[in-house]
């Protein structure tokens, strides 16, 4: 164990949020904790008090998988955290399934943009609608060229050919993006996130556009 885990503090101890519930982590920041049928089997989400044109309400950070169960929780936190406000976009940290799988439903829930990087929306879109190197023959015969010889985890990839598709299953079309020739690191802290955690917004801001895919 290494010795300076020992240093650290957790303020809330082993507490969790329910599920359909949410827990303040900080002011306007809510923490939700969604299950996921896997090995890692929760996903943590955000909801972040946020303002557009003069318009109160949320910012949602990721979304969980696509599945029932994951929409009945959203729908609890809907009546039991919003505090009657909207969500008003939607952002997508990356492509991962259980990060933008439910981002179609809640935008559309919410008549809500999407926002997201332009390589992880268009990564995610190719993921979605064809074999690729997430899983499949390709992805094995990869893998095996780089050294993996164990015959069981080799079939295993092999077989998830469609696992990226069964979790994330529709995009919104239009999204925003911000592109590095207009967007410095530091710019990054604007919006919703620099509002919530009190940090000071870049003088240099994102260059926010919509598009369609």
């Amino acid at each position: 164990m290494n010795l300076q885990e020992q240093e650290l503090h957790y303020p809330l101890g082993d507490t969790l949020p329910l599920p359909g519930h949410t827990i303040e982590v900080a002011p306007g920041v809510q923490w939700i904790r969604m299950a996921l049928p896997f090995a890692l089997d929760h996903i943590n989400l955000w909801l972040l008090r946020d303002e557009i044109d003069g318009r109160a309400g949320w910012t949602a950070v990721d979304c969980c998988i696509t599945r029932d169960e994951a929409k009945a929780q959203w729908e609890a936190v809907f009546a039991n955290a919003l505090q009657g406000l909207p969500i008003l976009r939607v952002v997508v940290t990356h492509m991962h399934p259980d990060h933008i799988g439910l981002a179609h439903w809640l935008c559309e829930r919410w008549n809500a943009p999407l926002w997201i990087s332009a390589t992880d929306y268009n990564a995610a879109r190719m993921a979605s609608q064809s074999t690729t190197g997430f899983g499949g023959e390709s992805a094995a015969r990869f893998f095996a060229s780089q050294g993996l010889s164990d015959p069981e985890s080799i079939e295993k990839i092999r077989a998830r050919a469609n696992y990226y598709r069964a979790w994330c299953r529709r995009f919104r079309r239009a999204f925003a993006a911000c592109w590095k020739a207009t967007c410095s690191p530091s710019a990054a802290t604007d919006g919703a996130a620099s509002r919530a955690t009190g940090t000071r917004p870049s003088t240099s801001r994102c260059s926010a556009r919509s598009w369609t895919c």
